[in-house]
């Protein structure tokens, strides 16, 4: 060390020496600036700026060197070797500009060992630039001193680069600069510490030497060239920096826009990388009932229900747009049923994925709805015809294969349709309600009851013999005809049922169904609040039925119907006083079919109102044409009394056929 300070102090001026440090210290400043800009640029632009850094570099230390060469003092005469001074300069910008590619590659030694070989060319340039120097003298090295100085340049240089590149601050780049240009002087005089000039006036001189005065033009233009660089340097930051700041207030208020947006759509949208949580918004965080803060660093998995997360983590590795449906967790442990799409964007600059969440928990519940009001009746709750075929079909298909049966049972509230007359139809829809109730009660809940239509109800039973059927009608039959509370009045309806059983009665359900209602008929006819099973000879009285309520329809629209008359005679005087009217039909094929048998069939297939006007307008005619004293007297169903127009059709056709009302008797028909 005291070698060293003799050697700066005893044969340097000082001021020279000074205004070398300075020239160091600068390029170094200035150097390091334009590889942190290398460093951060791309392309065309990251080489624009690592030729300018290097070139700072190496004429910074070149320029030092020179510098205090001319700041050492000697007797001797001294010059320079012009081929030996241009090498050691392109050693120098050429050795910084490999050591600064290298420092700004990336990687954790990177830097250091950029820098290591930013000292070394440095280092060289010296002892380049040392054989440059001309004088009458032999040049003797000390070993130890020249392997110090190389070790000043390698380590300071390495140190330099470091602290400037890996730091981020102006604190970084002022720390990184010194400890590089501590390290230039460092190994410049070390290295002259340890050179002596031995005197030989025999010493072979260099034919192009360049005089010290030219030296200092050099490194006059040198120093203009780094310091024009760092200026430029300084400008660009300016400039940078300002871009940079106006770059930074545009990305803040687009991130505050987007997150407003964010915030204000309603559906959950979340930002991941490799399934990793990024960002969400507060959409996403209140359907869940989370924090957003608990998102953030969190696997999506981690909120999906456990079956679904192989497959969403198959999605993840093979990210598609199509849409998913699935269930999240909530905070308090309940499902969250979503949909899920999402597309590839590029967040703070590296690729990532924004996924839109949509709460479906409502159209859910609507479709489950319209579902239901499909296949199920509005009033009762129960299914409809559509949902027990389809169960039927299924109740067969299972039934066939494990070789067990199945009974159909079709039920018809008996005097339903009195009570609906007599309490209005609010009262009749709370009865249906109650009825639907109790054979709910009634019926094991793996079979199913269903409302077919007004008043008629049918029950799908599996059983393994029929005795069960029979068991599950009379309970019915029991529960049923309890009486009702409804209004305030006891009311008893009752029911009639028809069993028709699989295999034996049918294998396909409409088959059933039809012998089950054909069965119900019979009960019915036998006087209501009972059950019968399906019997073949049921089917073909009932086809009969149908036949004659078929060619009574047409009879009707026809005309084929008359009307007789039975007199009404006073026996005392024999005078006649009126005639009842009486319908009469003679059917094509089968000749006169008393009242007894088609008039009850009119009354249950609902043509009764058109048979009864029928023989009320026909009679009204005829006795139109009477003597005046004499009546008409015309028989009504009790069920043509259940219709409020009632008075007005009386009212019409005795207006229409000019019939004075005097003459014109109206009785009830007995039975019905």
């Amino acid at each position: 060390m005291m070698r060293v300070y003799a050697c700066i102090t005893q044969q340097h001026d000082l001021w020279l020496v000074l205004l070398a440090a300075a020239v160091c210290g600068f390029g170094a400043w200035v150097s390091l600036n334009l590889a942190r800009r290398a460093a951060a640029a791309a392309g065309r632009a990251r080489w624009g700026w690592l030729a300018g850094a290097a070139t700072a570099t190496g004429g910074g230390v070149w320029a030092t060197h020179f510098i205090a060469m001319l700041a050492f003092r000697t007797s001797l005469p001294m010059g320079y070797d012009v081929g030996l001074t241009v090498l050691s300069i392109l050693i120098a910008i050429g050795g910084a500009a490999v050591g600064i590619r290298h420092a700004i590659g990336g990687g954790r030694l990177a830097a250091p060992l950029g820098g290591a070989v930013a000292g070394a060319a440095a280092t060289a340039m010296h002892f380049t630039g040392m054989a440059a120097l001309q004088v009458p003298a032999n040049l003797h090295y000390d070993p130890v001193y020249v392997t110090v100085a190389l070790g000043l340049g390698v380590l300071l240089g390495g140190a330099g680069f470091t602290a400037a590149l890996r730091i981020g601050s102006l604190k970084g780049l002022a720390v990184g600069a010194a400890l590089l240009a501590l390290g230039i002087c460092g190994l410049h005089f070390t290295g002259m510490a340890g050179v002596t000039l031995i005197p030989d006036p025999l010493h072979d001189m260099s034919d192009q030497i360049m005089e010290p005065g030219l030296l200092a033009v050099a490194i006059a233009v040198t120093a203009t060239v780094v310091m024009a660089l760092g200026l430029a340097g300084a400008i660009v930051d300016q400039r940078l920096a300002a871009r940079t700041a106006n770059e930074a207030a545009r990305l803040r208020a687009s991130e505050e826009r987007f997150r407003q947006l964010a915030d204000a759509t309603t559906e959950g949208i979340v930002i991941h990388r490799d399934g990793v949580v990024l960002d969400v918004n507060r959409a996403m965080a209140e359907l869940l009932g989370k924090p957003s803060a608990a998102f953030i660093g969190q696997s999506m998995l981690g909120f999906v229900v456990q079956n679904r997360r192989s497959d969403i983590e198959r999605k993840l590795a093979h990210p598609t747009s199509e849409r998913v449906e699935l269930d999240l967790l909530h905070d308090d442990g309940t499902l969250v049923m979503v949909e899920a799409h999402g597309q590839d964007i590029t967040h703070e600059g590296r690729p990532a994925r924004v996924v839109a969440v949509r709460d479906i928990r409502e159209r859910k519940r609507a479709e489950e709805r319209i579902r239901h009001m499909a296949n199920h009746d509005l009033l009762t709750g129960l299914p409809n015809r559509s949902l027990f075929l389809d169960r039927l079909n299924g109740a067969l298909t299972s039934a066939g294969r494990a070789h067990t049966g199945v009974a159909v049972l079709y039920l018809d509230l008996d005097r339903f349709k009195a009570v609906n007359d007599l309490l209005g139809h609010p009262a009749g829809d709370r009865l249906l309600q109650e009825m639907a109730r109790r054979m709910l009660e009634a019926v094991p809940s793996h079979d199913t009851v269903a409302r077919l239509s007004g008043d008629e109800f049918a029950v799908l039973h599996r059983i393994a013999q029929p005795g069960e059927a029979l068991a599950l009608a009379d309970g019915l039959v029991r529960a049923l005809g309890a009486p009702a509370e409804l209004d305030g009045q006891r009311m008893v309806v009752g029911t009639s049922i028809g069993i028709a059983l699989f295999p034996q009665d049918g294998t396909a359900a409409e088959a059933l169904l039809q012998h089950a209602d054909t069965a119900l008929y019979r009960a019915k006819s036998e006087g209501r609040g009972t059950f019968r099973f399906f019997e073949a000879e049921m089917d073909e009285r009932l086809q009969a039925r149908r036949g004659l309520e078929r060619d009574l329809r047409q009879a009707l629209s026809d005309g084929a119907l008359c009307v007789h008359y039975q007199p009404l005679e006073d026996c005392r005087t024999h005078r006649i006083l009126g005639f009842e009217a009486l319908v009469r039909w003679k059917h094509p094929e089968r000749g006169m079919i008393p009242p007894s048998e088609f008039v009850p069939l009119a009354e249950e297939s609902g043509l009764v109102m058109q048979l009864g006007e029928f023989v009320l307008r026909t009679a009204c005619r005829d006795a139109r044409s009477w003597p005046d004293p004499v009546k008409v007297a015309v028989n009504l169903s009790p069920i043509q009394f259940r219709h409020s127009d009632l008075p007005a059709t009386i009212l019409g056709i005795l207006e229409e056929e000019g019939m004075p009302p005097h003459r014109l008797e109206i009785e009830v028909t007995e039975g019905g």
